[in-house]
């Protein structure tokens, strides 16, 4: 009996402690890369109503811009609304504001601390509304760990501050400037590769706040504009009409599905809108490289691009199998439009890039594209179908492909990675592309085809390989198509594209590796470092010419 009564002593609600440090480092690692994530914070800019929103990626001094941990802080500057000193301090609370309006790109309130602490340990946030001065506040989180308790240091805006807005809005008197300091430093991207991912990233998720007629927004990236970017090339579709899949020669974007609405859920009356395309089949062309990242055609690129609140929350998304994992499908690219009433029949996450489909979501989509996924396939295969008739599958082609998309490493982690040697490294690459030119003819041959790898009829003591250097393609490799091992190579498997792909990849390989080498080892004179590798070519080619002749044609008479 008594201790029957002692539980009913505990009955009721008790609050449970927390620990806001350990929260805010658990949401900073939901998953962002930094495009995402400066992308979640420009979402915040686009519903305060912004016109101009400026970015700006600062690296660490004397840091070259292509080394991993060289970002120093992100900028992420607007001339929306704005916020008071009350608001300010809101929008650093977790779970912010609780309400989102119809058609707003937020969810959950966690945008702004997930996305930023992703980046960097503190986020200094700058705003002012109409008629206001400016206010600033930061969220430092090694503070919040060391004290126990989720605060804002409040501080004026410097000068420095004041400039910042100068620069970035000219002309602006409010706005919010949201400042991402203290970068992670474990292998965290380069400058450059943020900037390239981010560029294209910024046109694709807000292609429809960017058109003409989509709310005159403009977004710059280190002071350069950002364009619309359709991945559907809806544009060129209407231009070519209906994919005939018995006919099309894979020259042309074609419709699959014309804009159709879709019922993802009966009951609650929730639809979406839904159309596909087919992209162009790469191969059908001469400059087959440059028309895969035109068109953004590959592994990582294809199948449906989900747009909730017009806003990008999905890429490639193929909805576990909805959309197979198949070379067949590369040219498929569709788009899925919702509003945030459909948020529950897509399960979507709290940084709004995963997607989960409801049963009765996932049956209406499927049966919707049917006909488009059937379509998309037989189009391909019809494609390549006609190329190889008309080129008879040469694997030298095949094997350019494949090695185009190939992204060699510029220097190794214990290469110099300051500015100076940065400038260093481009005014040696300017050397080698006037030391080892490509000839007009075999120029103009490699750009068209996208070929790295290159075949001349001799060069000079007979040596194997020899790499040259291209402003457009960077290192190329030209192969003695006359020396006796590919003599004998071209004999026994100049037929299989897949061994053809292996070789041309181990001579691309060791091509890049001497351009690595010169361009990165720069405590040892240039001229020096070449002297040794066309010693080290020749020797090479002289001893593979040895073996071949005394041992592999005995192996393969």
């Amino acid at each position: 009996m008594a201790a029957s009564q002692a539980g009913a002593s505990k009955a009721g609600f008790t609050e449970v402690p927390i620990n806001p440090g350990r929260i805010l480092r658990a949401i900073a690692r939901i998953g962002y890369t930094p495009e995402s994530a400066i992308c979640d914070i420009v979402d915040n800019s686009v519903a305060a109503n912004a016109r101009r929103i400026a970015i700006k990626l600062e690296r660490e001094p004397d840091m070259s811009e292509a080394r991993r941990n060289s970002a120093a802080r992100y900028i992420i500057a607007d001339d929306g609304d704005g916020m008071d000193h009350g608001r300010l301090i809101e929008s650093l609370a977790l779970g912010a504001d609780g309400h989102y309006a119809s058609g707003s790109l937020g969810k959950y309130g966690l945008g702004l601390k997930s996305a930023g602490l992703s980046q960097g340990d503190r986020i200094e946030v700058m705003s002012a509304p109409e008629g206001a001065s400016w206010s600033k506040v930061i969220l430092d989180l090694p503070h919040v760990e060391e004290t126990g308790r989720l605060e804002c240091l409040t501080v004026d805006p410097d000068p420095a501050d004041l400039n910042r807005v100068s620069e970035l809005l000219p002309g602006a008197t409010h706005g919010t400037v949201v400042t991402i300091e203290k970068i992670h430093k474990r292998n965290h991207p380069s400058i450059r590769k943020t900037r390239e991912a981010l560029g294209r990233n910024l046109g694709v998720t807000y292609f429809y706040f960017l058109q003409p007629n989509g709310g005159d927004l403009q977004i710059l990236l280190d002071g350069d504009l950002v364009g619309p970017f359709d991945p559907l090339f809806v544009n060129e579709a209407n231009a070519a009409g209906n994919l005939d899949d018995s006919a099309w020669d894979g020259r042309d974007v074609r419709w699959l599905e014309r804009p159709t609405p879709v019922v993802l859920d009966a009951e609650n009356q929730v639809e979406a809108t839904i159309e596909a395309t087919q992209l162009v089949h790469p191969p059908a062309f001469d400059n087959a490289a440059e028309i895969r990242r035109r068109y953004m055609i590959g592994a990582s690129h294809y199948g449906f691009y989900v747009y909730r609140n017009k806003r990008l929350i999905r890429r490639a998304e193929r909805f576990n199998g909805l959309i197979p994992t198949d070379q067949d499908y590369f040219a498929f690219r569709g788009r899925i439009l919702i509003d945030d009433s459909a948020d529950d029949a897509f399960n979507i996450d709290v940084k709004k890039s995963e997607i989960l489909l409801s049963e009765e979501a996932e049956g209406a989509l499927s049966e919707a594209i049917y006909e488009a996924r059937r379509l998309s396939k037989s189009g391909w295969r019809n494609a390549a179908k006609i190329l190889k008739a008309k080129a008879n599958q040469d694997p030298n082609r095949k094997a350019a492909e494949a090695l185009i998309e190939v992204d060699f490493p510029e220097f190794l982690p214990t290469d110099p990675d300051d500015a100076a040697s940065e400038d260093e490294r481009t005014k040696r690459a300017e050397k080698e592309s006037v030391r080892h030119p490509l000839t007009d003819e075999e120029r103009e041959k490699a750009r068209k085809e996208g070929a790295r790898v290159t075949f001349v009829d001799q060069l000079d003591d007979n040596a194997l390989w020899e790499r040259s250097r291209d402003a457009t393609l960077g290192t190329v490799v030209k192969i003695n198509r006359s020396h006796r091992f590919m003599r004998m190579f071209d004999e026994r498997f100049g037929e299989d594209a897949d061994v053809v792909l292996l070789i041309q990849a181990l001579f691309l390989s060791l091509a890049s590796a001497e351009s690595g080498t010169v361009r990165n080892k720069q405590d040892l004179d240039m001229d020096v470092i070449e002297e040794v590798f066309v010693t080290y070519r020749h020797q090479a080619s002289a001893a593979v010419y040895k073996v071949t002749a005394d041992a592999l044609e005995k192996r393969f008479a």
